[in-house]
């Protein structure tokens, strides 16, 4: 009987293990080659576009080092956006090793998804919410107006400002929206610190001198409401490593960073 029991439990794992193998082969196999900066599956792009894209994209990786994929899909065919994304960048190799300054923007045709998936050396500057601010502002409207190329376009001219410092490549949509919330932040973050101060030392002062730091308080409001008004915003610096069907060199890695969305 524990002959026969272990038997049954061998044959499981090993069915197990095959099933997984299989599905893993089949995984990698749906994984499109790699065209270049920009492999448009979904054929939504013209001549001339695509050419505007690569570009831009040659460029950026020329004068920066960082690399940027594009790639549209008719379909996802029942698979995960935000995993498919990761095992693309992943398989191209996206980004230098060193660095892991890739980012794939890939585009879902008919399930009308969006997705930008960030390397690990680019999570600081290209963030979540700032990714979500290039498909909300950029991305979306040209999308549901059937501007697809110029979507692209924009967006990656937005990713590569952002990632590369060059606020001029900033759409007012993205860098303005940021600038806020990084100027409240910081005053938030400023009014805890000062109210904070204020109760350790009125309590240590006794009741004659909180009159006293009770003014100092507000003046120090003031003066930080003063001073994030007159924020300014960021401003950065400016060989190409692929070219063809592959990344030269290229190896960064990924974990998840991004945002997706939808049109």
């Amino acid at each position: 009987m524990r002959l026969l029991l272990k038997k049954t439990v061998c044959a499981l794992l090993v069915g197990v293990a095959l099933m997984l193998s299989l599905h893993a082969a089949s995984a990698k196999e749906a994984i499109p080659l790699n065209g270049g900066y920009v492999t448009d599956s979904a054929k939504i792009l013209s001549a001339s576009e695509t050419r505007d894209i690569q570009n831009y994209l040659e460029s950026l990786e020329y004068s920066t080092g960082i690399q940027v994929a594009v790639l549209t899909l008719p379909s996802l065919g029942g698979k995960d956006l935000e995993m498919y994304a990761l095992n693309v960048a992943e398989s191209w190799g996206i980004g230098r090793k060193d660095k892991d300054d890739g980012v794939l923007l890939l585009v879902s045709l008919a399930e009308r998804k969006v997705r930008i998936e960030v390397g690990y050396g680019l999570e600081d500057r290209l963030t979540d919410a700032k990714c979500g601010l290039i498909i909300r502002n950029i991305i979306t409207p040209e999308f549901r107006a059937g501007r697809y190329g110029q979507g692209i376009y924009k967006a990656v001219q937005n990713i590569g400002g952002i990632a590369s410092g060059n606020a001029e490549q900033v759409s007012p949509s993205v860098r303005g929206d940021s600038e806020l919330n990084d100027d409240w932040m910081g005053l938030i973050y400023g009014i805890l610190f000062v109210i904070a101060w204020f109760v350790l030392f009125s309590s240590i002062a006794g009741r004659r001198n909180r009159g006293f730091f009770a003014w100092m308080l507000f003046d120090a409001l003031l003066s930080g409401s003063r001073r994030s008004s007159y924020r300014g915003s960021y401003s950065g610096h400016g060989g190409s490593g692929f070219s063809g069907s592959a990344f030269h060199g290229g190896g960064g890695h990924f974990g998840g960073g991004g945002a997706s969305g939808g049109w």
